[in-house]
């Protein structure tokens, strides 16, 4: 069972617990940490980043484990609170048996991790696309995903080259969305486009109509909706009721079950735009890609969204990691920065001792949802 517990109950715990497919912990097993925000705002984008880790190690036992050994999740709840998530990373260092962590919560929160991932001395590995998990460089942090900036060099090459001079961003006001909305800026202004409005919101808003007539007023000839967490429904819907004509995208992370749900079905966001990886391109992706989606996918029970992807994709990394290395941490450590050119769903991912970012521009394309899929746009 996944953890949803709050944290005063989570710590006096004799055991955490575990995804249900993996059953009871055992002794021998090789356990792997994992920071999730399986409640709070962040809920319904990090379940599904679980939801792919556990399919791809599911695979990973059927094809023998670790040297024959079974591999279990072991996942703690961060309640979508940077404090919270310090705290649970701090339990689970504390777990001699977990030889590198896992976190998919959002990216202020594993900011918070990052700052003091070297004090520990256990690698930690980030599913987000905040540039500063990268930059600069903690010994013992790497992030998974492209970082935001190579989302938006991606979004704003594509839109110059559909001829959209005039772009709108409406981000949240945290950290990650505003470190996104300074990314799309100085994107288009490298590639001479102008940002005709800027707005922001709260993660507790509830209404966002005075944001999306502003933009209205503006007449872009594109908008982008950086919206990441609980009012993503909310805002799409209030964009449709105002009969937005322009163009519309929407962070990748946004096109998952609950998004669709709350949408009121998969049809509903049929011509959005996203930058995603190119994985995200689903039984479309070309080569290797397509075949990892194709094993995702079958093992997720449901065709894989990018967030499971993004677990999936991690969970490789990991494995890779364990296979490679001498099974400390400090082996785990230097195994994952010695990784070059992995394939996984979302292309490929590198480290180097001066570059923790993982994947690149390389593994970013523009697509559209179209018949209940994404398809290429570039």
């Amino acid at each position: 069972m996944i953890r949803t517990k709050p944290l005063a109950a989570a710590l006096g715990a004799a055991a955490l617990s575990l995804i249900a497919s993996f059953g009871a912990a055992r002794a021998d097993d090789v356990t792997i940490g994992m920071i999730a925000s399986m409640t709070g705002v962040a809920a319904a984008y990090d379940r599904a980043v679980v939801e792919g880790a556990e399919a791809c190690i599911k695979l990973w036992n059927a094809e023998g484990g670790f040297k024959g050994r079974r591999v279990a999740l072991e996942v703690l709840d961060d309640e979508s609170v940077p404090t919270t998530a310090v705290n649970v990373y701090r339990k689970l260092v504390d777990d001699k048996r977990i030889k590198v962590i896992f976190a998919a919560a959002p990216g202020q929160t594993m900011l918070s991790i990052k700052a003091v991932a070297d004090d520990y001395g256990v690698p930690a590995i980030g599913s987000s696309t905040t540039v500063q998990l990268a930059k600069p460089v903690a010994k013992y942090f790497f992030r998974s995903l492209p970082g935001t900036d190579a989302y938006m060099d991606a979004l704003v090459a594509w839109a110059k080259r559909r001829g959209y001079g005039r772009i709108a961003t409406l981000n949240p006001i945290d950290s990650g969305g505003q470190g996104e909305a300074y990314e799309l800026k100085r994107a288009a202004a490298a590639q001479h486009l102008v940002v005709v409005a800027a707005e922001t919101y709260s993660n507790t808003d509830t209404n966002f109509i005075a944001q999306l007539v502003n933009i209205r007023k503006a007449r872009p000839d594109f908008l982008y909706l950086g919206t990441i967490g609980g009012p993503t429904v909310t805002i799409f819907k209030q964009a449709k009721q105002l009969h937005l004509a322009m163009p519309i995208a929407i962070h990748s992370s946004a096109f998952n079950n609950n998004f669709f749900a709350g949408i009121g079905g998969r049809d509903k966001a049929e011509g959005v735009y996203t930058p995603v990886e190119r994985g995200g391109l689903g039984s479309n992706a070309p080569g290797i890609a397509g075949k990892l989606y194709a094993d995702a996918s079958r093992l997720l029970g449901h065709p894989a969204t990018n967030l499971n992807t993004a677990g999936w994709d991690t969970a490789m990394l990991i494995r890779h990691a364990y296979e490679t290395s001498d099974g400390t941490r400090t082996g785990t450590r230097d195994a994952i920065e010695n990784t070059r050119d992995l394939p996984v769903i979302g292309g490929f991912i590198s480290y180097t001792p001066t570059d923790h970012g993982g994947k690149d521009a390389r593994d970013v394309v523009v697509a559209q949802w179209h018949d209940g899929h994404f398809v290429s746009a570039n």
